[in-house]
C-alpha cells in the first residue's frame, strides 16, 4: 500500500492538479476529447484518470504517465515543463502509516460542534473518541428511495487499536427530522451498545462494542447498517476524516424510479472554508449509484449533493 506523502510533496501534487484543471479549463476541451488526443499520440490516459489528476485524487506516476503529461502540455498549449515541472517525486511503497500531527478538531469539521459534544457526553465520550481507535478504511453507502428520502445507510470500517483493551467505537451521525430512533438493522465484527440522541439538533451518537477487547496494533474489520425515521429530505451526505486514512468511499444508491438531475462530489478542508466541487456526473436508465472514491484523504468533510429539477 501506498505511503501518503510528506507536506512538501502533498503541496506539489495539490499544485499538479490545480494547474492541470486550469489548463483544461482554459482549453475548452472535454476530458473525453483530451483523452482521445491523447490516444491518438499513443500516450493513453482514460477521461476518468484526468479527473483524478485534475482534482488531485491521484498523481502521475509511470513512465507512460509522465509521457502523457509531456503530450498533454502540447495538447492544452501549455509551454514544456509547466505540468512535468509540478510533478512530485514517485511516492514509496510499504505499509501505510498517517502523517504525524494531521489531524483535524471536531470542531473544525463539524456545523455544530456544541452538539457533537454534548451528545457524546451522553454516552461517557469525548470528541477524542471520534478519532480513536485508528479508521485506516472509509466505505460508507447510502440508499435513496422512490419518495428521494435517504432510508438507510451501510458502514464499513478497518480500523487499528491504538491501546490494549480498545472495547469500543462510537459513531455520529446527525439526522434531518429524529421523528423516531434509527434502527441498527445489523452489525458484523461488532454488536450495538448505547444510542443517544441531541434531539433539537438530530444528532445522533452509536456505541459499537467489538465482539472481544483489542491489543495495541490490531486491525479489525466492522461494519453496521443503521435504518433512518421518516423524513430524510437532505439531498445530501457527509462524511467527516479526523485523521488521514487510506481509502473513503462514499456510495449513494439512487431508486431507478426517480434518479437526480445532477449528482457531484465535494471537499471541504474546514467547516468555515470554500466547497471544493469535485465531480460531476447525469444519470441514465442503466445507472443508479454514484461513487466517490480517494485514496490517501487528508482530514475533511466529504461528500455528495443531488438535485432535481
Amino acid at each position: 500500500m501506498e505511503q501518503p506523502t510528506d507536506d512538501s510533496e502533498n503541496e506539489r501534487r495539490i499544485d499538479f492538479g490545480s494547474a492541470l484543471r486550469t489548463a483544461i479549463q482554459r482549453s475548452g476541451l472535454s476530458l473525453s476529447e483530451i483523452s482521445r488526443r491523447l490516444d491518438e499520440r499513443r500516450t493513453p490516459v482514460s477521461a476518468s484518470a484526468l479527473s483524478y489528476w485534475q482534482n488531485g485524487d491521484n498523481q502521475p506516476e509511470r513512465a507512460g504517465s509522465l509521457a502523457a503529461v509531456a503530450a498533454l502540455e502540447e495538447i492544452l498549449s501549455q509551454p514544456p515543463r509547466t505540468l512535468t515541472g509540478l510533478i512530485g517525486p514517485r511516492r514509496p511503497r510499504g505499509r501505510w502509516t498517517p502523517r504525524a500531527g494531521a489531524a483535524v478538531a471536531y470542531d473544525k469539521l463539524w456545523a455544530r460542534p456544541d452538539a457533537v459534544a454534548r451528545v457524546l457526553g451522553k454516552i461517557d465520550a469525548t470528541p477524542v473518541d471520534l478519532e480513536r481507535p485508528q479508521k485506516l478504511s472509509h466505505h460508507v453507502s447510502y440508499q435513496v428511495g422512490p419518495d428521494g428520502h435517504e432510508k438507510s445507510m451501510r458502514v464499513r470500517r478497518l480500523v487499528r487499536a491504538e491501546q490494549d483493551g480498545t472495547t469500543r467505537f462510537v459513531f455520529v451521525s446527525r439526522c434531518n427530522a429524529l421523528s423516531q430512533p434509527p434502527a441498527v438493522v445489523y452489525t458484523e465484527g461488532c454488536k450495538p451498545g448505547r444510542f443517544r440522541a441531541d434531539v433539537p439538533t438530530s444528532t445522533c451518537v452509536y456505541e459499537f462494542l467489538f465482539d472481544r477487547p483489542l491489543e495495541t496494533g490490531e486491525l479489525a474489520s466492522v461494519e453496521f447498517g443503521l435504518r433512518f425515521p421518516p423524513g430524510q429530505t437532505d439531498q445530501h451526505a457527509r462524511m467527516a476524516l479526523f485523521r488521514p486514512a487510506r481509502e473513503m468511499v462514499l456510495q449513494i444508491a439512487f431508486h431507478p424510479d426517480l434518479l437526480p438531475d445532477r449528482c457531484y462530489s465535494f471537499f471541504q478542508a474546514r467547516s468555515d472554508e470554500r466547497v471544493e466541487k469535485r465531480r460531476e456526473v447525469r444519470f441514465d436508465p442503466h445507472t443508479n449509484t454514484f461513487q466517490y472514491i480517494t485514496l490517501d484523504p487528508p482530514p475533511g468533510q466529504y461528500g455528495v449533493v443531488w438535485e432535481w429539477d
